[in-house]
């Protein structure tokens, strides 16, 4: 599975972050989350070294580049090391293709890399996988690149055991045994179940007798049972002995148990070297099967590994089961009492959310199917909180696996989107109610969005002043328009020599200003679409 682009910032000239950093922001980001940390793992890293390198050379941040996705290598080009991530990871000697890939460029520093990735929902949920405990992670010129995979089925693809391989089952007369079990009857078939054909010779009543006691009486007949030309006699023998026929008539009416054929006659041809088998014992046998030695899985096999090996879809299932056992039952993004939360979502590649330029920070929840088998009926909510009140916010759309427009949720993951951004500085609450297994279940939680302590300027007219003190940090927000979702793309700064004014822009709709002011003097900064902020410094006259 891959991901693609989240928003693209502007190129910084910064120093790029080292792979230790963004190592510890991602485990930071899992540890808050209550998932344990991904380890490094040099295959993967150097399946991401390999990526970055490309990426680098190949594709500027914010475009689309030949073929669309930041996760594509086309042959041909210089760096090429595969098409997929699941293709450079076997092609850096890690031993299994299920890999996970999120690609971020542009950013100056590993922390507002990690922000964005995590306002971006695929990404994110990349980030919180609950099966991944290894990752590959390389910073190049002007990209990232992060690999996730998983040590069990690393060990599995290098040395897989007997119960992980698939082997087609074998049909026991109606009944389906696995293979061991037809392996382990072959090599224990009894003496007594090796067929053997009735005597040829039956009795007057038609009784058949058994065909090793026969050759036993015809090759040394018993005393009395010779015929020595006198009265009647048979025959039954291959040869020309003649047994006198009131002694076979005797047999034949109370013959002991080892003279009896006790079988129908009929037989199977089982195992590898087509031995027969009495029909009745094997019949038997197939009857009486132990649970054990039934054949109960579905069949299915999957190719995980660089290896053709044939894994049994269910050992993987199983697998999964034991990789999230430990885990909570449930994870939610933002988590509760977290602090400065992105308030808006612009874009993600694949956008979840095409309708809509920009958008709230969207919440995520993960319910852990190992804990939770069906989840149903669920529904959140989101309130601003003020003044000791929660007031809703207005409109949000709920992704689950049947409304996300990729398809890429699972029956498991869930996403509230608000369609407003969320306003800077603010307390949310967040409600979350659902039936896990048919069982009634409600969550609240708490977070903050960033902006808290910096004083905030909302330009949302044509032209608004503004009173500001020198050197110091202020946010300005000009609200999404009507064609104009991203409103601080491009600004334009006036003032006299002497006065200064520092611009950052923190997402597409806030820029980060600081005015140093030596003279009492208006600062103007224009926009796109002829809005305009005056900033005039403090103790000045506006």
């Amino acid at each position: 599975m891959f991901l693609g682009l989240a928003w693209v910032a502007v190129i910084s000239t910064s120093a790029r972050a080292g792979v230790d950093a963004e190592l510890a922001g991602v485990n930071r980001v899992r540890v808050a989350a209550g998932l344990p940390t991904l380890l490094p793992q040099a295959q993967l890293t150097e399946a991401a070294r390999r990526h970055a390198a490309y990426l680098d050379r190949h594709r500027q941040p914010g475009a689309d580049g030949q073929g669309g996705s930041a996760h594509t290598q086309h042959p041909g080009q210089a760096g090429f090391t595969g098409a997929t991530p699941e293709s450079r990871a076997l092609a850096a000697g890690y031993p299994h293709r299920e890999v996970l890939e999120n690609v971020s460029m542009g950013y100056d520093s590993a922390e507002t890399a990690l922000e964005d990735l995590m306002s971006a929902i695929y990404h994110r949920l990349t980030f919180l996988d609950l099966e991944s405990d290894q990752v590959g992670v390389a910073v190049g010129e002007r990209s990232r690149v992060f690999v996730l995979g998983r040590a069990d089925l690393d060990a599995t693809c290098k040395a897989p055991p007997a119960a992980a391989l698939a082997r087609q089952p074998v049909d026991c007369l109606g009944r389906l045994i696995t293979r061991d079990a037809y392996e382990a009857l072959c090599a224990d078939v009894p003496a007594e179940a090796a067929f053997e054909p009735a005597h040829p010779v039956a009795c007057p009543g038609g009784m058949r007798l058994d065909a090793a006691f026969m050759r036993g009486v015809c090759a040394s007949p018993p005393p009395g049972a010779r015929f020595q030309g006198i009265g009647r006699y048979y025959q039954p023998c291959a040869d020309d002995t003649r047994l006198r026929a009131e002694w076979f008539d005797v047999l034949c009416a109370a013959p002991p148990p080892v003279a009896v054929y006790r079988y129908s006659g009929h037989y199977y041809e089982i195992c590898d070297d087509a031995r027969k088998v009495h029909a009745g014992w094997l019949e038997a046998r197939c009857a009486a099967l132990p649970e054990d030695d039934l054949f109960r899985d579905s069949g299915r096999y999957r190719r995980p590994c660089g290896e053709d090996h044939d894994i049994r879809v269910e050992y993987l299932q199983e697998m999964d089961l034991a990789q999230r056992a430990d885990l909570p039952s449930f994870v939610v993004w933002p988590v509760d009492g977290a602090k400065g939360v992105t308030p808006a979502f612009f874009i993600e590649e694949p956008d979840p959310l095409p309708q809509h330029d920009v958008s709230g920070f969207p919440l995520s929840v993960q319910f852990n199917p190992s804990r939770v088998r069906r989840v149903t009926d669920v529904a959140m909510t989101l309130s601003r909180v003020e003044n000791g009140k929660t007031l809703p916010v207005g409109d949000w759309l709920l992704l689950d696996e049947h409304s996300d427009p990729n398809g890429l949720l699972n029956s498991h993951e869930f996403a509230l989107f608000p369609l407003q951004r969320l306003a800077w500085g603010a307390q949310y609450e967040a409600g979350l109610s659902a039936l896990l297994d048919g069982e009634p279940f409600s969550y609240r939680w708490r977070f903050d969005t960033a902006g808290t302590g910096m004083p905030l300027l909302t330009l949302d007219r044509q032209r608004r002043r503004f009173v500001v003190q020198s050197g110091r940090d202020y946010l300005l927000y000009l609200p999404p328009a009507d064609g104009q979702p991203m409103t601080v793309l491009s600004s334009r700064s006036r003032h006299i020599r002497g006065n200064r004014v520092d611009i950052d822009m923190v997402d597409p709709n806030t820029l980060k200003v600081k005015v140093d002011a030596t003279w009492c003097d208006r600062i103007s900064i224009s926009f796109d679409g002829d809005r305009e902020a005056v900033l005039i410094p403090a103790g000045c006259p506006g």
